[in-house]
């Protein structure tokens, strides 16, 4: 990822959070999604298809027909985020009004599958097969419900880089939207993370922490597996400033309110804060 989107995420994460501060610590916030519209593209021109089929032995072939499964790909993606709650259309009244709230729009400008034949030989005949890529380009534009100003405008592209050849056409698509709902969950899941704080240690060796415990549990979303940045806090300047000094995951969600996590690094620092009395805050990574 380029520095320019790292800059741009931490800013719509910032905005994202400011929205949310109404709702509390890991509060929900609801997004309808509204219209996806496909642009398809232009066409490349029987020169050039022939060409591509020349020179690369690959043809592609426009997909429209799968515009609708984009849409409920990306609701998948939303659905699995941990603070996303999402409506399949527009939000009513009530819900617009609801703290943070948001509504999405799509652009998908790219649906289309790439597909090669490659020839072999079986018992002395020549025979051949096709093997299939999907390629996905969608843009979302999620936008403030009060005030319809946009807030975040992520494009995610799966591209033939993030796949492998299918050898039914069906079957790259289907790949391609799995691929796309982990990327939009992903992504979300950044923007709006899971935050907590360690409550203390829970067992250590020597110098370095092991295990310790948070106060998130199933109330408010943890599972075993969760993975979490770990920051030290102080106030400089009248600001806040966090540094991460190690990373945790979880082990055993063991409350609506505790869990236990296993230190993945920063042991000795994490020890070192907590044996002096620092206020540890984590952030889901995932």
């Amino acid at each position: 990822m380029s520095m320019n989107k790292y800059v741009m995420l931490a800013l719509c994460l910032v905005i994202g959070m400011e929205m949310l501060a109404q709702e509390g610590r890991n509060g929900k916030v609801v997004l309808g999604m509204n219209s996806m519209t496909y642009t398809k593209p232009e066409d490349k021109g029987t020169l050039s298809k022939i060409l591509d089929a020349v020179l690369l032995g690959e043809v592609t072939s426009d997909q429209g027909k799968y515009q609708d499964a984009v849409r409920a790909a990306v609701l998948k993606g939303l659905s699995q985020t941990h603070r996303i709650t999402v409506i399949d259309g527009q939000l009513s009244k009530d819900e617009a009004a609801r703290p943070g709230a948001l509504y999405a729009d799509g652009t998908v400008s790219n649906l289309s599958t790439t597909s090669k034949t490659e020839t072999y030989k079986v018992d002395g005949k020549t025979r051949t097969r096709t093997y299939y890529k999907a390629l996905i380009g969608v843009t979302l534009h999620v936008k403030n419900a009060q005030t319809d100003e946009i807030v975040d405008s992520p494009t995610f592209n799966i591209s033939e880089w993030d796949i492998s050849w299918i050898e039914t056409q069906d079957g790259a698509m289907m790949k391609a939207l799995e691929n796309l709902s982990g990327r939009v969950t992903r992504y979300y899941n950044r923007w709006l993370p899971l935050t907590a704080k360690v409550l203390e240690g829970a067992r250590d060796k020597k110098d370095k922490q092991k295990e310790v415990y948070i106060d998130l549990g199933s109330a408010e979303g943890a599972y075993p597996g969760l993975h979490m940045a770990v920051y030290t806090v102080k106030t400089v300047a009248g600001r806040e400033a966090k540094k991460q000094i190690g990373k945790l995951r979880v082990e055993e969600v063991q409350g609506e309110d505790i869990s236990l996590c296993k230190v993945q690094s920063g042991g000795r620092d994490i020890k070192t804060a907590l044996d002096s009395g620092e206020t540890l805050v984590i952030q889901t990574t995932d």
